[in-house]
Formats: C-alpha cells, structure tokens, sequence
C-alpha cells in the first residue's frame, strides 16, 4: 500500500522583530495570509517599543521589514501582498527573525518642492565679476 502523507501548510507564523539600533526585540504571531502593510500597523500599534534609541511611533512614516535578507513589502503595491505570496521562510528553531527599520515622516513634503520653485521664479542677484 501506498500512504500519502500530505504535510499541513501552517496557517499562522511566529515572528521576531528585532529592532534596528535597539536592544529590544518582541515576539507575536501572525495569519500567513496578513498582507505586509497589516503587519507594519500592528508593529507600529501593538508592538512598538518606548526606548531612547528608537523614535516614537507617531513619527515614523513608514517602515521596512527585512525576513531571510529579502525586503518583505516595500512601497505601494508591494505591501499589499501577503506573507503567504511572499514565501516567508518560517524557522525551524523558534520564531522567524524580522529586522525592523523606521524611515522617519517627512516634516512637510510640498514645502521643498514649493520653496525651489519660488527660488526658480526670482530673477538670479548674482554679482560675481568674470575676469
């Protein structure tokens, strides 16, 4: 007799943030099927730490997780994709290590772009002298 021995997929994945320039690190486990944009909300709502060396959660304006060496997400897009799609290798040995690092909000997006266009606009006051 044959026997198929059919290997159940799990469903959910332990994971272990471990937070750039930071001691701290946080266990919490997650559906396979969250998307990427989902984790980094309950990363930044649930699970971010209050430590010196990180800045406060209202200020990050967005974040990177890296799993295995790869980006898991990125931008736009990229982040509505699942941890499924994505083939996040769980680990064998204990939860799946998630590096975690914060880009900081922009102050003001439109005022750069703004201030150089006024300073395209002024006629140029240059007084060098060629000789």
């Amino acid at each position: 007799k044959n026997i198929a021995f059919r290997l159940s997929m799990p469903q959910e994945i332990q994971l272990k943030l471990v937070f750039a320039n930071d001691h701290n690190s946080t266990n919490f486990t997650v559906a396979l099927n969250t998307s990427v944009k989902d984790v980094k909300g309950l990363i930044l709502q649930k699970h971010w730490p209050s430590s010196p060396s990180l800045m406060p959660a209202a200020e990050v304006g967005r974040l990177r997780l890296f799993a295995a060496g790869k980006e898991l997400g990125g931008k736009g897009s990229d982040d509505a994709k699942s941890l499924k799609d994505l083939n996040i290798v769980a680990s064998q040995h204990g939860p799946t290590p998630v590096h975690v690092m914060a880009v900081q909000k922009e102050a003001d997006a439109e005022k750069p772009q703004a201030a150089s266009e006024d300073a395209s606009k002024q006629a140029s006051q240059c007084f060098c002298t060629v000789l």
